[in-house]
């Protein structure tokens, strides 16, 4: 039986580096029973330079930019690409998110065809910003969706696209089923995940809007873990699966 596990990486898999190792190793001993997923709000090309620098093992298949694509190795999967462009118009969403002068755009490399990123200086007011934003991508009929996290990255992307939706798409692509799926996370663009029918890690050191939805609609499927970062995974693996 193969184990799915899908795991974020900043503040999840990584954080504490010596947290980080026990877990690779504990994951390298188990490596022919799981299929590592890693779905980072990351660029390939960061995701790439992060597990190089923090040794982690390499990935059956990365999703990366918020659920914006995912990789096979380098190779980019172009079925789900055509599935999230269907009717994403990134031109006219781009030029309305331009009306906003509070979004800040993130740096060329943070960009994608299918993610437009954005920085949101925390003392704006936040929620207000996003309702509007929101409204106006609807009213302008514009299938887009807004996924606030950390308390400043602010990605536009295809309504059809996210962590979530990205990792069932590698559930069936897969065939493998819920109950042996886990997922873990600590911020907002993670929530899509948790919403899916799958157990889930939240790890101790989670930012506050991924404790406020776990508060409001976490199930016995969500375990929060007493340790922080790939101390958090463990913790959860075993709660879950036994190991």
């Amino acid at each position: 039986m193969k184990f799915l596990l899908v795991t974020d990486l900043d503040n999840t898999l990584v954080g504490d580096d010596e947290a980080t190792q026990l877990l690779n190793q504990h994951l390298q001993s188990k490596r022919s029973q799981i299929c590592l997923v890693y779905a980072t709000g990351r660029s390939h090309a960061s995701t790439c330079e992060l597990i190089s620098q923090k040794q982690l093992l390499a990935p059956d298949y990365t999703i990366a930019g918020v659920g914006s694509e995912i990789y096979q190795n380098a190779t980019l999967d172009l079925d789900w690409a055509e599935y999230i462009s269907q009717n994403w118009d990134k031109i006219a969403i781009a030029s309305l998110a331009q009306q906003f002068k509070q979004l800040k755009p993130q740096s060329l490399t943070e960009q994608n065809p299918w993610k437009i990123s954005y920085c949101l200086e925390p003392e704006a007011d936040n929620s207000s910003i996003l309702q509007e934003l929101q409204q106006k991508l609807t009213t302008s009929g514009l299938a887009a969706q807004i996924i606030f996290s950390s308390n400043r990255d602010l990605d536009i992307l295809p309504k059809t696209s996210n962590k979530g939706n990205a990792l069932t798409y590698l559930q069936q692509h897969l065939q493998i089923p819920s109950d042996t799926t886990l997922v873990c996370g600590d911020s907002g663009n993670d929530i899509s995940m948790f919403e899916q029918d799958v157990r889930g890690i939240i790890v101790a050191n989670a930012m506050s809007e991924l404790l406020a939805w776990h508060r409001k609609y976490g199930t016995t499927n969500h375990y929060l873990a007493g340790s922080a970062c790939a101390g958090g995974i463990m913790e959860g693996m075993n709660y879950f699966w036994g190991f």
